[in-house]
């Protein structure tokens, strides 16, 4: 049964070492325990961005 879930997740804040940053992620979930998310982040000396699956799993 496709589960087919999303989420949007927005940081914002101040860390001692690069100073104000912003995050911005965002995901979906395929299957039950598979997922894919895609990630961007800045601060003042540098800019990330990425991508990556999720599976989960338990006993």
């Amino acid at each position: 049964m496709p589960v087919r879930t999303g989420y949007l997740e927005a940081q914002a804040g101040v860390s001692s070492l690069s100073g104000a940053y912003a995050r911005l992620e965002g995901g979906a979930r395929l299957r039950e325990n598979l997922g894919v998310f895609a990630f961007a982040e800045a601060n003042q000396h540098q800019r990330v961005a990425g991508a990556g699956v999720r599976w989960t799993f338990g006993w």
